[in-house]
C-alpha cells in the first residue's frame, strides 16, 4: 500500500494480522519485525505487507481496513474499506441490496472456522 496523501497515516485490518515485507523497497528495521495489526505510513511511504487467511476466509464476510486516525474515518478518502478473501475460482458474494440500494451482507448462521 502507498500512502499518496501529504498526511500521517495508521493503517489498520481488522481479524488478520500481518507481516512488514518491506517499506519504501527496504527491509524493515528489527522493531517492525513480528505479526502486527497496524502499521504506521508517512507521506509517500509504500509498504508491502503479507497476510495469512486460514480458518476465517469466507466470500460473503468482509475483512475491513481503515485508518486509525478517527477523522480520517470520516472522509471518502480510500481510508476506509472492504476486501474479501477467495481461494483461486471462487467469486465474491455481493451484498444483497433493498429497495433503497443500502447492502446489506449476507451472514451465514456459522461462519467457516469458527468454533472449530
Amino acid at each position: 500500500m502507498t500512502n499518496a496523501d501529504g498526511d500521517y497515516h495508521n493503517f489498520y485490518v481488522h481479524g488478520v494480522q500481518f507481516q512488514i515485507l518491506d517499506i519504501n523497497g527496504d527491509l524493515p528495521p528489527p522493531e517492525f519485525a513480528g505479526w502486527k495489526d497496524t502499521v504506521f505510513l508517512k507521506p509517500g511511504d509504500t509498504v508491502r505487507i503479507a497476510m495469512l487467511f486460514t480458518k476465517y476466509a469466507d466470500p460473503s464476510l468482509p475483512y475491513m481496513f481503515h485508518c486509525h486516525r478517527l477523522r480520517h474515518e470520516d472522509e471518502d478518502r480510500g481510508m476506509m474499506g472492504q476486501f474479501v478473501v477467495v481461494e483461486q475460482g471462487q467469486q465474491p458474494v455481493p451484498p444483497n441490496r433493498d429497495d433503497t440500494g443500502n447492502a446489506h451482507i449476507h451472514r451465514p448462521a456459522k461462519s467457516p472456522g469458527i468454533g472449530q
